[in-house]
């Protein structure tokens, strides 16, 4: 059982509440700042002390400064409020948030309406232009990653955990191509590259998207629950049952959407400039089909009082590193994330 983390921290400026929930590397607790007239905030642990701790919270953070640097008022990311070392622990503050995707597609009987989906698939794609068009990859895109906000924002999506995000865009130049040994992020969700050992680029957090987007509205993967007596074998055949599974058939019964974004998604090259826009142009167009009418219109939230919404933010594009020459902004110095 993993130790509890002090009741008080950061010279009692936070106070330790509740747990909810642990992973393989730290907790997440909920608390209070003291500071910021008792906000509830989340906080997250890490044990500097466990074998094998992989020191995501600094990586994070630094995301996160980022993020913030960039816009301040950008919608669908945490803010973070403050990063530092209490005993044996690291730890992050952040933004409070709702139920993730996981959690909805449970409670709405192990998949979610295309209706439901298509408003996930708009506000997921914002949330990677925005991410990607900071020079930043996630690498760990999944459903227990993106997580609905609380009060005003109980429709707006968040994407969370970055801890294995890192730069594709350095020295005013797109990372190089290199053959990894391990495969990084969630193998259910993953890109066939990804599988393969190679460098991530921004095609691989949105072929996981796409993969993410087909899981909510199936409620399963063809991939999932494969029997193997060791992870590699796992994973081999995960990688297998990808490449070699007709996209049709993974789409069959569900909007054709899906199944071209994924197909596009696989197609593009290691430095390709995806097309987001033409992507939520495609999934709004689904949506003026099949619904929903307003933004919030989530199956989990039918019959639910929610009061006044804050309005979802909404843009033409954003421009990305590798739009123009000229446009190429210097990297902030602000932290460290390679």
């Amino acid at each position: 059982m993993p130790p509890k983390p002090p009741k008080e921290i950061a010279g009692g400026r936070f106070e330790i509440q509740k747990a909810l929930g642990a992973g393989c590397f730290g907790q997440v607790w909920r608390g209070i700042d003291k500071e910021l007239d008792n906000e509830m905030v989340a906080i997250k642990f890490e044990d500097n002390q466990a074998k094998g701790n992989p020191n995501q919270l600094k990586t994070e953070y630094d995301l996160l400064r980022i993020v913030s640097a960039a816009d301040p008022h950008v919608q669908g990311f945490s803010k973070a409020h403050m990063y530092g070392v209490e005993g044996r622990f690291s730890f992050l503050a952040m933004t409070m948030l709702g139920r993730s995707l996981e959690d909805r597609m449970h409670q709405s009987g192990k998949k979610l309406t295309p209706q439901s989906v298509v408003l996930i698939a708009d506000q997921v794609l914002r949330r990677m232009e925005f991410l990607h068009s900071l020079g930043l990859i996630h690498r760990d895109i999944k459903p227990e990653n993106f997580l609905f906000g609380v009060g005003p924002r109980i429709h707006i999506v968040y994407v969370i955990d970055f801890g294995l995000g890192r730069r594709y865009w350095r020295d005013k130049r797109h990372a190089p191509m290199r053959t990894l040994q391990t495969l990084t992020g969630t193998a259910r969700y993953a890109s066939i590259n990804a599988h393969k050992g190679m460098e991530q680029s921004r095609r691989d957090d949105l072929q996981a998207v796409a993969h993410m987007l087909l899981y909510l509205l199936r409620g399963s993967l063809p991939w999932s629950g494969l029997e193997a007596k060791t992870q590699e074998e796992k994973y081999r055949k995960i990688r297998e049952c990808k490449e070699t599974y007709p996209i049709d058939q993974l789409c069959e019964g569900h909007p054709q959407e899906f199944g071209k974004f994924l197909k596009e998604a696989r197609a593009l090259a290691y430095t390709a400039r995806p097309d987001y826009l033409g992507w939520r142009k495609m999934f709004a167009n689904l949506r003026a089909e099949i619904g929903p009418q307003s933004d919030s219109d989530f199956e989990f939230l039918k019959g639910r009082e929610t009061g006044t919404l804050d309005p979802i933010q909404v843009y033409d594009s954003l421009e990305q590193p590798d739009d123009k020459e000229d446009a190429r902004k210097p990297e902030s110095s602000c932290c460290s994330i390679s």
